[in-house]
């Protein structure tokens, strides 16, 4: 036995030499791959840096203050009085408030994209390009909801930014953000998309906002986000609202509403934007439940409005939104901003379920006027309550069988309707005395009453009580 492992020790040790050969090999392949693909990544960061930083701008807004507009003009008397005891004013010094923010250079005449609450109420706004010169800027127009403005300098020789689509971003995929943060210029900071399309962040009116983990600090707004092929994707809007420094999340508004929000300020000096006509609200479980639905998924329609693309469409309170044009429809936020991107008179299908039935509509989308439903929408939002039709199904499994109205499906803690003891289930029946059918009714039956006055209303209980309740209206 010996013998044998004698005569097979060299191959024993040739072997054992082969596996450490190439166990050596390949840490150091891996160690060369390693330095290699981080130098790769590197010299992407360095590349896309240089290329992108010649199209951002930094933007000083300056704001006078409303003292010194009123004060314009007039002599203080007190100088005339006590001229030797009481320094002169020296109009203009120590009045003017300064916003710091960055922006993008979009188009060779000069045009240039940036955050609206950068230049919000300037009465002077100076842009420095990366090459140190300065030029006044004239606004051409501004959209709140989107938090976008878009300024315009007489210069030349400017390098436009290329814009990419954010819609085919991916979560995880790497970007840069540049801007000038605290005063420094040219600041670049890497990070990932973290998130896409969050809405409701209390940032922007239409919001599908982009979230990454690439620091944006205060006056670091305006600038853009771009992915590693040097394409801006996004405008980096602003940080955690009421925090004023970056904790380690930011948001982007995507590129693509910004492209669709400047065409439109250029061309227009408003945007113009796409209605469909429908008030819809998210499908809780418990709704799922009561209205006998297979899911959560899908845009709940609360609310039509008359003459709208929705009514003339044939779409009712109660429906399901499934699908718009083509797309699944996931909840109400993904319904709101398809309908925003539209193009206007276009015809799209839209699918809805009504009463476990699949159907099938057709609505020509058309353009947002200024004030449409506005009133609305505020009041009811004022009033802290969320109703739906009472239909035939809901009144059965609610309790309210044969009865006919609108039906509590949410209360907002400290509103008049919370103050005044409404809660999820009550059933509202009568409002100033006159019958409510449906939320057409309800909706009517509020706008019509003077601004100010007290709402009376008839509820029943699922115990099957009533009561007469008031509401206080909140801009009482």
């Amino acid at each position: 036995m010996r013998a044998k492992i004698s005569n097979n020790r060299p191959l024993l040790d040739c072997g054992l030499f082969s596996i450490c050969i190439i166990t050596i090999f390949l840490v150091m392949s891996s160690c060369f791959y390693e330095r290699t693909a981080n130098g790769a990544l590197s010299e992407t960061f360095v590349s896309v840096a240089k290329n992108i930083k010649p199209s951002v701008v930094n933007i000083r807004s300056t704001k006078v203050s409303k003292r010194d507009k009123l004060n314009k003009g007039r002599r203080n008397p007190f100088n005339d009085l006590f001229p030797r005891n009481l320094p002169r004013e020296q109009p203009g010094k120590g009045s003017e408030i300064d916003y710091q923010g960055s922006g993008v250079i979009i188009d060779k005449k000069g045009y240039i994209v940036t955050n609206d609450h950068v230049v919000k109420g300037a009465d002077e706004m100076i842009v420095k390009l990366y090459d140190d010169r300065e030029f006044k800027a004239e606004l051409v127009g501004a959209d709140p909801k989107t938090d976008i403005a878009v300024l315009k300098i007489d210069a030349e020789d400017l390098k436009p930014a290329e814009f990419g689509n954010s819609d085919s971003l991916e979560v995880g995929e790497i970007v840069l953000a540049i801007g000038s943060p605290f005063g420094f210029e040219q600041v670049v900071t890497s990070g990932v998309i973290s998130a896409k399309g969050r809405p409701n962040m209390r940032i922007a009116g239409y919001e599908s906002l982009l979230l990454t983990d690439a620091a944006i600090n205060s006056n670091n707004t305006g600038g853009p986000l771009v992915n590693l092929q040097g394409k801006v994707v996004g405008i980096n809007t602003t940080i955690i609202p009421q925090t004023g420094d970056y904790l380690g999340i930011s948001f982007a508004i995507p590129i693509n509403i910004v492209r669709k929000v400047a065409e439109d300020l250029i061309a227009y000096g408003r945007v113009t934007r796409s209605w469909l006509g429908v008030t819809a609200q998210p499908i809780t479980p418990q709704l799922q439940e009561i209205l006998g639905l297979k899911s959560t998924i899908g845009a709940l329609v609360s609310s039509i409005e008359p003459n709208s693309p929705a009514a003339n469409a044939g779409l009712k309170s109660g429906d399901v939104v499934v699908e718009y044009d083509g797309k699944k429809i996931k909840d109400l936020f993904q319904l709101r901003s398809l309908v925003t991107k539209t193009e206007i008179d276009k015809e799209v299908e839209i699918v809805v379920i009504r009463d476990g039935k699949e159907l099938k509509l057709k609505a020509t989308i058309v353009e947002l006027s200024t004030g449409h439903t506005i009133d609305k929408k505020d009041l009811l939002r004022n009033l802290g309550l969320v109703v739906q039709t009472l239909t035939p199904e809901l009144a059965i499994n609610s309790g309210y069988e044969g009865e006919k109205g609108v039906i509590i499906t949410n209360i907002h803690k400290g509103s008049p309707a919370h103050k005044a003891g409404l809660n999820k289930g009550d059933l509202i029946v009568e409002v100033q005395h006159k019958p409510v059918t449906g939320i057409d009714d309800f909706q009517q039956a509020i706008l019509n009453i003077p601004r100010g006055e007290d709402i009376l209303m008839f509820i029943k209980h699922q115990n099957g009580t009533s009561r007469f309740v008031v509401l206080e209206k909140q801009d009482k």
